[in-house]
């Protein structure tokens, strides 16, 4: 990072800016060189479950060989993880939304129109520069979806690609290929094309599907001998003209000027932005130490040493930032109120089930009601345990209750449910006691539960098949079930089989 950031203004007479120019930091930007490590994004559908074989089949050897070359493809093309080198971080103006219809004219010729929103025209705005190391539509998706949940989670930006919060710039340009050789990564490969600006991208499918109508547009081209020169072009997810019924595909706005076209000078109505210790009380490193909140990868890396969690349910909690202090004070609270006999290492394990599965589904139905009443304000967008009513002691509470085998997990589930339905200030246990959830342990109560089942009129059929020897296992499920239902749920299953 830099502690001295100046503006400069470029003068090129841009039609979506009505004052004319546009104020950047092209020599002092903010932040340089540095890099961001992710994955290429995946849009494969769920893999479907593997059928059961008959007891006693063998696979066949053509199963086998197919399985075989499965797998040895999905090696070869198991994604891997890409580093992005980002030139730059820059303060800058915003430009207008400039959106573009085409029709057919009445001697059969497209006309093209533009309109332009100037809403925005002029707003501050962060633009993250990026070198040209990325190389398929998936890893520029992959890209942007990581440093958007990175912006997030430092609270930069609330990533909202649909409402304008975050926006891509996607330039795209192709290079010959020959006997099966790779792109170079970091550097760019010999005879590529003009690159292509699309302009304004606001979701990840956006940016996939621009990336390869572009790819294919400007191949087709070059294999005409018309390959096409440096321009801005916008993307269109509905259909616009004849030629792609199906929609997606990008339309030329404006050519678009090499950089010695851009004439850059210092502006004279902002003073340089010093990030200095008089500016900030801190140093700058101070100022980002202090202030710069845990990674994903660090937190989740953290709660793998700690409690002994799994990547997959480690990364659940650590791509949302309120979670893991949430997460934190439920397993404190858990291992507060367990008995003795309850293994203190099993609690984090517990809280995270209950955590990532039943609390997270109760706030993805409360996001999706909001969802389906849009005229209501403050609709949420994301999945966050901020959106529950339940903090983490509380929850830790419940979980407590559940390795003590006080509560079923279907009484703590309604509790919950309480819990966060009718935002109830009440204790979990309290909420149990109140509703009559309690599991019945006793022995003596057990006894007679069970003898005013076994002896019912209602079941001497079963209990003379039972007798005779005949579906001894069925029947002692019949007979718990029953068991479980006169007690309304409360019999503890292992001392009522007992």
């Amino acid at each position: 990072m830099s502690v001295r950031g100046s503006n400069e203004s470029i003068t090129f007479m841009p039609v979506d800016l009505p004052h004319g120019y546009q104020v950047t930091q092209q020599r002092w930007p903010l932040a340089s060189n540095g890099s961001v490590t992710f994955m290429p994004h995946s849009l494969q559908s769920p893999s479907k479950k593997k059928k059961k074989r008959r007891r006693g089949s063998a696979e066949s050897t053509d199963a086998k060989t197919k399985n075989e070359e499965v797998l040895s493809l999905k090696e070869h093309f198991e994604p891997k993880p890409v580093e992005l080198r980002i030139e730059r971080v820059q303060l800058e103006q915003d430009t207008g939304k400039t959106t573009t219809h085409a029709s057919t004219g009445d001697n059969g010729q497209t006309i093209t129109k533009s309109n332009i929103d100037y809403n925005r025209a002029g707003c501050a705005l962060i633009e993250i520069v990026s070198c040209p190391d990325l190389r398929s539509a998936h890893e520029a998706a992959g890209a942007v979806e990581r440093i958007r949940r990175l912006l997030k989670h430092i609270g930069s930006c609330d990533g909202r690609m649909e409402a304008g919060s975050l926006r891509c710039d996607l330039n795209v340009s192709i290079a010959p290929l020959t006997n099966g050789e790779s792109l170079p990564r970091y550097e760019l490969p010999p005879g590529n094309g003009q690159r292509v600006e699309v302009k304004n991208l606001n979701s990840l499918r956006q940016i996939i599907a621009a990336t390869e109508f572009e790819a294919l547009r400007q191949s087709r081209l070059a294999l005409s001998s018309m390959p096409t020169g440096r321009e801005t072009r916008t993307f269109h997810v509905e259909p616009v003209s004849e030629s792609y019924p199906l929609g997606g595909e990008t339309f030329c706005i404006r050519a678009k000027g090499d950089a010695v076209d851009y004439r850059f000078m210092p502006e004279p109505d902002l003073p340089p932005l010093i990030l200095d210790k008089e500016t900030l009380g801190f140093s700058l490193q101070q100022y980002i130490e202090r202030n710069m909140p845990e990674m994903p990868e660090g937190a989740a890396a953290r709660i793998i040493t700690a409690y002994g969690l799994s990547e997959d349910v480690a990364g659940i909690i650590s791509n949302d930032p309120p979670a893991v202090g949430f997460f934190e004070d439920a397993v404190s609270s858990a291992r507060l109120e367990i008995v003795d006999g309850v293994d203190p290492a099993s609690v984090p394990t517990l809280v995270a089930n209950w955590l990532c599965n039943d609390l997270y589904a109760l706030v993805r139905r409360k996001v999706l009601e909001a969802k389906n009443h849009p005229e209501e304000d403050n609709t949420p967008e994301e999945i966050t345990v901020e959106l529950s009513s339940v903090d983490g002691n509380r929850l830790g509470q419940l979980v407590a209750l559940v390795a003590n085998e006080t509560l079923t997990s279907s009484m703590a589930k309604r509790v919950l449910s309480t819990m966060f339905n009718e935002d109830s200030p009440s204790s979990p246990s309290d909420i149990a006691t109140a509703n009559g959830w309690r599991i019945i342990k006793d022995m003596d109560t057990l006894v007679e539960l069970s003898q005013s089942v076994v002896f019912d009129p209602q079941n001497a059929s079963q209990l003379r098949q039972f007798k005779d020897g005949k579906k001894i296992w069925k029947i002692e499920k019949f007979f718990i079930g029953k068991i479980m239902a006169a007690s309304k749920g409360n019999a503890h299953p292992e001392s009522s089989n007992s």
